[in-house]
Order: structure tokens, then sequence, then C-alpha cells
């Protein structure tokens, strides 16, 4: 039996399972809170914030505090559960980022489908292994989105030496990595930042004094970063 994880403290959050019309269209368990605009006749911006090795769709909500106001919040829960708890999107020696990028990339594409957001206005926030899917799926796809946040994040090595897109001319892209991580080195942020820029992607780079998480600094700055 699949046990919904509903964020606390973050407001009128709908948790969507496999037996809900959303998940038939998008294809994973999540959580979405809609702006009280939202409806049939007002489309919304919506964020897609994307969780780490061992999180689920309740663990990202700490990041509500950046959106600006007005703009829906999406979290999905990555297909694969560990057995100590928790999910993960592909396994730590890359099996399974192929399939992970095309379930996230299916899931994207069927979210205008049942909820009233702008495709054009799609944004995306990834922490660790979600960083890591999310600039796989934007750097070798082509996708619409409106902006790419990778927090403490990476870029497998099968991503970088395959071929990519042409070109991401004018993306805004946020790349933020705790110059004390000792699970992603900061070398990672750098590679990142490299792929992004050669791409022409517009790279917003910050090093931050901290571990293998965001300070304080480092949420302002992102939420100055997404205009909030």
């Amino acid at each position: 039996m699949i046990e919904p994880n509903v964020p606390k403290n973050a407001g009128p959050v709908h948790w969507v399972g496999p037996a809900e019309p959303g998940y038939d269209a998008t294809g994973l368990i999540h959580c979405i809170l809609l702006p009280q605009e939202a409806g049939a006749n007002q489309q919304i911006p919506a964020v897609v914030m994307v969780h780490g090795w061992g999180g689920d769709e309740s663990v990202m909500w700490i990041f509500k505090q950046v959106v600006p106001k007005g703009v829906a919040i999406i979290t999905p829960r990555a297909p694969i559960a560990l057995d100590e708890g928790g999910t993960i999107w592909f396994q730590r020696d890359g099996q399974g980022l192929q399939k992970a990028m095309t379930r996230l990339e299916h899931f994207l594409a069927g979210l205008p489908d049942v909820y009233p957001i702008e495709p054009e206005r799609l944004l995306l926030i990834g922490f660790s292994q979600g960083a890591a899917v999310i600039n796989s799926l934007v750097m070798t796809r082509p996708l619409t989105v409106s902006g790419v946040a990778s927090l403490s994040g990476q870029l497998p090595k099968e991503i970088d030496e395959q071929s990519q897109i042409d070109s991401l001319a004018g993306l805004p892209v946020f790349i933020a990595h705790g110059a004390e991580d000792d699970t992603i080195p900061l070398s990672e942020a750098q590679r990142i930042r490299d792929a992004y820029t050669r791409l022409e992607a517009e790279v917003t780079y910050e090093e931050y004094r901290v571990g293998h998480k965001m300070n304080s600094q480092g949420m302002n700055d992102l939420k100055a970063w997404m205009g909030g």
C-alpha cells in the first residue's frame, strides 16, 4: 500500500496518488499547492521541486519560502523505493538514469493537462540527485522550461560525454553548492557551470561555506534570482 506523505505547515497541499486522475496524466505520485487565483480561465506559472536521494514528495517544501506569490508548487516522488525508506531516481552507479529522465519528462509534459499552469513558465529546482536528473534532462532533451536551479547537484559523466542539445541560449540557470560539501564535491558544480555556459545559458553561480545543504544566504540568493 502506498502511503501519502504530505508536508506539514505548507498550506492546502493536495496529495496525488495512483488512484487519482492527476497520476494517470503524469505517472508520478506528487504534491501540489495551487494559488487561489488559479482556475480554468487563469493559467499560472509553476515550480517543480525535485528531491534527492532518499527523499519523497514532502522534503522539498523548505524551498516554498523562495517561491514568489501566485506560483504553483509541485513536488514529485521518485519512482524507486529504498528498503530503508525514501525513494531515489536512479542508482549510485548511474543505472536507471535514462529511465528517470523519461519518467520526469513525461511528468512535466502531463502537468498542463490536469492543472491550470502555463507550460512556458515552468521552472525546475533540483537538490542533489534531483539536480542531477533535471540537469541531465534539460541538457539532452528539448524541453520548454523558464529556468533551472541546480542545488548541491551534479552532472552525471555519461551526460557530459554524450551528445547534448545545440543551445540553451538565454535560459536562466542558478547553481549553488557548498564549498565544504563532502557528499558531492564542489568540482561537480563547476562542471555543471561550465556545461551550461557552453550551451549559452544565463548562468548565476554561487559557492557557500557550507556542506551538503543550502544556508540562509543561499536561500536568499535563490529567492532573489526567482524574483521573490
